[in-house]
């Protein structure tokens, strides 16, 4: 990878940052998009998840829900690629988030658990209230709300050790799940809606929301969680029966969504709040107003979850003025949302299986690849007859012994051994019977030598054994060794009338002895050797 494409993308990841602060999402993308190009072309996994990562981020909050969740999941396998286990983190949690808005919330909690897991480790107590805040959004859609409430307020512990302002935004979602979890069950028992929780919840918030600018868990801009707590008052007050309150919180709530240059799911909890207002007066025709515009805008911005929620409000709105069929209607579009969602759920299980078998395939592939090479350079590096190491894998050890023994001040010594009238031997038995009785040498060597000595092929019928450690008495004593177990071998097994005598030379090192001179003289040593044996 050049310098210049990794300096190109570091720069467009910097501007989408600035971007992102300043709240331009669309400048904050289009530098993102290009940042992951780059990165893409050079073969930069960590900048192109970096890139994906803000790309997924940006989605989110402009409420393109689906992108940002396919973003999101590419980002996850890129930081698991590069083995950047705080940005598959960060990633995970925007993950589970959009997974959650969209109610594909198996996955939801899953990714948020794996983002606790990989936080855990990492120490960083603004990524763990991150995680476990995500995990907290994905229980309440799946409507475990007591092991929401607990993941929660773990956040909101983690959260508070970067100051206890920082607590707000688990402690906001703490309100936002009590509220889900009355809605839920004043739909299925009828019962009016209990907010003691949520005023439980709503006075760890109160006093936070005093700071100015309240801080985030991210990087979205300060109306999102102004809204929500807003959104949690006007709640809280229609169902102590405080209308005017309620109202005047419910105001505010659009005023918040008003600022967003776009229609995002804050203008969802406008029309949410709205409806519970006008239920407490027994205004239905403007409950069933808002709530049906809630369900529309829901929609519209890929907000599942909460479009969910309208179903279920309009439900109970249309069922409390006896307008019993259109209240079934409700519920069976809410059945046929949760078909298609399924639907769209297992078609993304489907690609990501097939993901992972295509790099399972690829794993494979590369395994296969990594035996193979390892198989030539085995080839590459042994004799291929006597299967023991050959010239090339004996220059490269003896090289190393050398540098070794001068650092140690004790060279390495070295026994060359040639086969006695060898040539004879092919002439008289073949070839056939040469290779057999190399093959039979290689197998002596290989038992008489000490563990760390190396024998090895030089050529043709001359062999070489390296003893990294040891001086010439060492040597001499494994060779006289060697050279009884040659004389003892029962040749003849291999032809009738095969005789076989070595003659061995033997050379320690001195300083500056090189790999050419130390052999040389070996070969002298062992032509002493032979000069002096009897004919």
């Amino acid at each position: 990878m050049s310098d210049s494409r990794f300096d190109d993308t570091r720069a467009r990841l910097a501007l989408a940052d600035d971007a992102l602060r300043r709240g331009e999402h669309d400048h904050a993308r289009t530098c993102a998009v290009v940042a992951s190009e780059l990165a893409a072309e050079a073969g930069d996994l960590q900048g192109q998840a970096q890139a994906l990562l803000r790309i997924a981020r940006v989605d989110t909050f402009v409420s393109r829900l689906r992108s940002a969740h396919r973003t999101a999941h590419r980002a996850v396998q890129l930081f698991e690629q590069a083995g950047d286990a705080a940005g598959e983190a960060r990633s995970l949690v925007i993950y589970s988030y959009v997974a959650s808005c969209l109610r594909r919330n198996e996955l939801a909690v899953t990714s948020a658990i794996m983002a606790t897991s990989l936080a855990q480790p990492l120490a960083d107590a603004r990524l763990l209230a991150s995680a476990h805040n995500a995990r907290g959004i994905a229980l309440i859609a799946n409507g475990d709300f007591d092991r929401s409430a607990e993941a929660l307020d773990k956040a909101a512990a983690h959260a508070a050790r970067c100051g206890e302002a920082a607590t707000f935004q688990p402690r906001l979602n703490r309100c936002y799940g009590e509220i889900v979890r009355a809605c839920v069950e004043r739909h299925l028992y009828s019962h009016p809606a209990d907010g003691t929780r949520l005023e439980e919840a709503l006075n760890a918030c109160r006093g936070l929301a005093q700071l100015a600018p309240i801080p985030q868990l991210g990087n979205d801009a300060e109306p999102t969680p102004r809204a929500l707590l807003a959104f949690a008052e006007c709640i809280a007050a229609a169902w102590r029966g405080a209308s005017g309150e309620a109202d005047s919180h419910a105001t505010r709530v659009a005023a918040y969504a008003a600022r967003h240059s776009r229609t995002s799911w804050l203008h969802a909890l406008a029309m949410w709040a709205q409806c519970e207002v006008a239920r407490g007066r027994d205004d239905h025709a403007v409950a069933v107003a808002s709530v049906r515009a809630m369900i529309d805008v829901a929609l519209s911005v890929e907000h599942e979850q909460i479009a969910r929620t309208g179903h279920m409000l309009a439900s109970d709105v249309l069922d409390a003025q006896d307008r019993s069929r259109e209240a079934l209607a409700e519920l069976r579009s809410l059945a046929r949302r949760d078909i298609e969602i399924r639907r769209e759920s297992l078609e993304h299980h489907d690609r990501v299986a097939q993901r992972q078998l295509e790099l399972r395939r690829r794993s494979q592939q590369l395994r296969e690849l990594e035996v193979e090479s390892r198989r030539l350079e085995q080839w590459s590096l042994e004799d291929p007859l006597t299967e023991l190491p050959n010239r090339r894998h004996l220059e490269q050890a003896l090289a190393e012994a050398l540098r070794c023994g001068a650092a140690a001040r004790r060279g390495p010594s070295i026994a060359l051994i040639d086969v006695d009238r060898f040539k004879e031997i092919n002439d008289r038995h073949s070839h056939a019977v040469g290779d057999r009785v190399l093959q039979a040498l290689a197998g002596l060597l290989r038992a008489q030598v000490r563990r760390g000595d190396l024998p090895a092929r030089l050529a043709g019928d001359e062999f070489v054994i390296v003893f990294p450690d040891s001086g010439q008495s060492t040597a001499r004593m494994v060779c006289q060794r060697l050279c009884n177990a040659v004389r003892d071998f029962a040749w003849s097994e291999i032809a009738p009338g095969v005789a076989v005598a070595i003659s061995v030379g033997l050379a320690e090192a001195v300083p500056h002895d090189t790999i050419h001179t130390l052999l040389a003289r070996a070969d002298e040593d062992m032509y002493r050797m032979k000069s002096r044996a009897p004919r």
